[in-house]
């Protein structure tokens, strides 16, 4: 293996371990489509409509564009490195997509790209000229890293308006007159409070990967390592624009005078490259974003784009019962409107007097959590792992781990939560203004668990260990297993509408008051203070059983009070969005 092919393949790893390497590639051209790559299925194009379409090409990584095609035949000139590949895609404008190294075009139209040579330092060449008359030359010889020491590799490049080259280390940007003097606009760059993706160690910084220039030379770049997009002044000033939430990372960015639009993917560890999802972020001149398009996989070749109902301008309703949206990194089901028989009849087994039926109509679809909300999700959400309670002796104890429900966590802190959701959420155009994140009414709970069922459960009229996670009565003694704990959400099959753990693991907060009487009509909510407690105190509703409890609590009807500024190791929550 020769030196420079082993600097290549270094890098690879180094790469592989820290983000899977996802693509980096992302333009717009002259009438304002935006391109990207999709390193699992090939080029995404965005039309001005909003409509997101497959663009004939291949999955590579990196991508640049030749707006008047002077590149768009002839042969390439013989790479220094033998594994690289560019290819072309289309005419006017012409899409160059490059396999292994970060490409650019020029304001002079040339091709900019780096190359080890055999051994030697890093150069930065340049391909100039049409067709066969195409020809390659160094344009920039880079020995040492803004560090002063030796240069690995380079992970982006972007020409700036001015005829100059920028490119991104580590930790550094870059960059290259056009006399070819390398000098450092930014470097030792720190994200504070970097939210480190996994398998990115504090040696390789914040990972500055794809960048673009602005006209008015502000240079935009991709912190793929902490999950940031960073703009860096002409005087070298840094500033965060933007922080991704878990999974995802900025990879590309593309500017389009005072727009900004930024590569995300989700990021994963694995090797397989149809896991590496990609989406596009559209940030306004007045700072607010959007998601313009997301991809999904629909099988082991294909892939669609998601619609993004806020952008497009539909409705945000689902078209059938236990269609899944994700909407603030929360899964949620499809709930139609309709009508049931709330409560339980007499004759079921276990049957209370709080639960007599009542006819109610549902006169708006909803869409409901797939899963109780984690202790991943309130960490990421609220910052802290629990919610706000006094006695110091109340922690995390009864299953712990990311895909676990929380708990610990009161009415008011459930609340909170689907607030700063809510919040988050319209920021980034993934929520309409008229929808909101809330706790689900008691009518809308007990529908969505039945999800059109009239039996005790919603799988039938018994219970068993294979159906939820339920125990006996609660001894204060968490052990961590099925029965004597919580378990990962999902861990049990789901109801008729996709939902999980409708059943047991841990009951769900409600939003209405606790009234000895159900009342039924339409979308019910009991927002007045309910029957009053032996002390005099007033609760709301939880629903669902816990894995403290025997079957009979677990019943798609029963409804428990309880004090909302309180608190339990097998209390959590669900949300739901409404129309309100």
């Amino acid at each position: 293996m020769n030196a420079s092919i082993g600097r290549w393949v270094l890098m690879l790893l180094v790469m592989a371990e820290a983000v899977g390497h996802p693509g980096s590639g992302i333009v717009v051209d002259g009438e304002g489509r935006i391109y990207f790559t999709d390193t699992g299925q090939g080029i995404w194009r965005v039309e001005k409509d909003g409509r997101v379409k497959l663009q004939k090409g291949p999955p590579y990584h990196w991508m640049t564009i030749d707006q008047e095609g002077r590149h768009a035949a002839g042969r390439w000139p013989e790479f220094v490195e033998r594994s690289p590949e560019i290819e072309r895609v289309g005419r006017n404008p012409t899409l160059l997509v490059g396999s292994d190294f970060p490409i650019t075009t020029g304001r002079d139209g040339a091709l900019y790209y780096p190359e080890f040579g055999e051994g030697g330092p890093l150069r930065i060449y340049t391909i100039a000229g049409e067709g066969e008359r195409s020809e390659r030359k160094v344009f920039a010889t880079v020995r040492t890293g803004a560090d002063g020491a030796e240069l690995k590799w380079l992970n982006g490049i972007a020409a700036g308006p001015d005829g100059a080259i920028y490119f991104t280390e580590n930790a550094a940007v870059r960059r290259i007159s056009r006399e070819g003097e390398v000098t450092t606009l930014a470097k030792d760059v720190v994200v504070e409070n970097c939210q480190r993706i996994e398998g990115a160690g504090e040696h390789l910084g914040p990972m500055l990967r794809g960048l673009d220039v602005g006209r008015d030379g502000t240079v935009y770049a991709a912190a793929s390592g902490c999950r940031a997009l960073l703009k860096i002044a002409k005087d070298g000033a840094v500033t965060t624009v933007l922080r991704n939430e878990a999974p995802w990372s900025p990879t590309g960015v593309a500017v389009s005078g005072e727009v900004v639009y930024v590569l995300e993917y989700l990021h994963t560890d694995g090797g397989d490259r149809r896991d590496w999802l990609p989406r596009v972020r559209k940030i306004s001149a007045d700072g607010s974003s959007t998601i313009i398009a997301q991809i999904e996989r629909v099988g082991e070749k294909e892939s669609r784009a998601v619609q993004n109902r806020a952008e497009a301008g539909r409705s945000f309703e689902g078209a059938k019962a236990g269609e899944e949206v994700e909407i603030g990194g929360v899964k949620f089901c499809w709930c139609p409107a309709g009508k049931f028989k709330m409560g339980s009849p007499t004759t079921e087994t276990f049957h209370r007097t709080d639960e007599e039926q009542v006819e109610v109509t549902i006169s708006k679809g909803f869409w409901m959590g797939k899963f109780e909300v984690t202790q991943g999700e309130w960490k990421r959400v609220m910052g802290t792992e629990h919610g706000e309670v006094d006695d110091a002796r109340r922690k995390l104890n009864a299953g712990v781990g990311e895909r676990f429900p929380i708990y610990w966590v009161s009415y008011e802190d459930a609340e909170e939560f689907c607030r700063k959701v809510t919040q988050k959420a319209r920021e980034t155009g993934e929520l309409p203004r008229r929808w909101e994140v809330r706790l689900p009414t008691e009518a809308q709970w007990e529908y969505a668990c039945r999800a059109g069922t009239k039996t005790a459960y919603s799988f039938g009229e018994a219970m068993s260990k294979e159906d939820a996670n339920f125990g006996k009565p609660y001894d204060g003694t968490p052990t961590g297993v099925p029965g004597s704990a919580a378990s990962a959400v999902g861990s049990y099959p789901a109801n008729g509408w996709g939902l999980h753990d409708m059943h047991g693991n841990v009951f769900e907060w409600c939003r209405d008051w606790y009234h000895a009487r159900l009342v039924g009509g339409t979308d019910p909510l009991r927002g007045d203070i309910g029957t009053a407690n032996r002390d005099g105190s007033s609760s709301r509703v939880r629903r669902g059983g816990a894995w403290t409890d025997k079957p009979e609590f677990c019943r798609s009807a029963v409804r428990i009070r309880f004090e909302p500024h309180r608190s339990s190791d097998h209390i959590g929550f669900r949300v739901a969005i409404v129309n309100e």
